[in-house]
């Protein structure tokens, strides 16, 4: 759940406010639970719906914010630029596209991923394939430009 939060918040304080709105949204929600889902994805979808809608909350403020981050970030060293160029990438991708490479570094699988998203398990990896282009395509050109 960090990593998601993570994902749809940059700064630690709103990491940790839509951690505590996701946690109490599935509390909320625990009388529902029919069990027609894995607990981890009905877990998950909660998780994803709560960020989205928070999400959508914040934009602008995260937006007028964005400036200042950008700003206060020093490079201490090359794995640092490495991780900051990758963070850029995934930064830049769509919230769907975001949620996708979370959940790929948490160990789900395909058809996880679509039923935690509500997509088609097609659906799902053809994203993941555009991704990783995009991402090799990024990496890709920055090695060829500093080698």
């Amino acid at each position: 759940m960090r990593r998601l939060c993570a994902v749809y918040a940059r700064d630690q304080q709103d990491r940790e406010d839509l951690f505590q709105n996701i946690f109490m949204a599935i509390w909320k929600a625990l009388p529902a639970f029919r069990g027609d889902a894995s607990e981890r994805t009905w877990v998950y979808s909660i998780a994803h719906n709560t960020a989205l809608t928070w999400q959508a909350r914040e934009r602008r403020w995260q937006q007028r914010r964005r400036g200042l981050e950008e700003a206060s970030r020093v490079v201490a060293s090359p794995m640092d630029e490495r991780r900051m160029q990758l963070e850029g990438v995934i930064s830049h991708l769509t919230p769907v596209d975001r949620e996708l490479v979370i959940l790929w570094l948490e160990g789900f699988t395909i058809a996880q991923m679509a039923e935690a998203t509500g997509m088609k398990a097609g659906t799902v990896g053809v994203r993941l394939m555009r991704i990783r282009q995009t991402l090799t395509q990024t990496f890709g050109s920055s090695e060829s430009k500093n080698g």
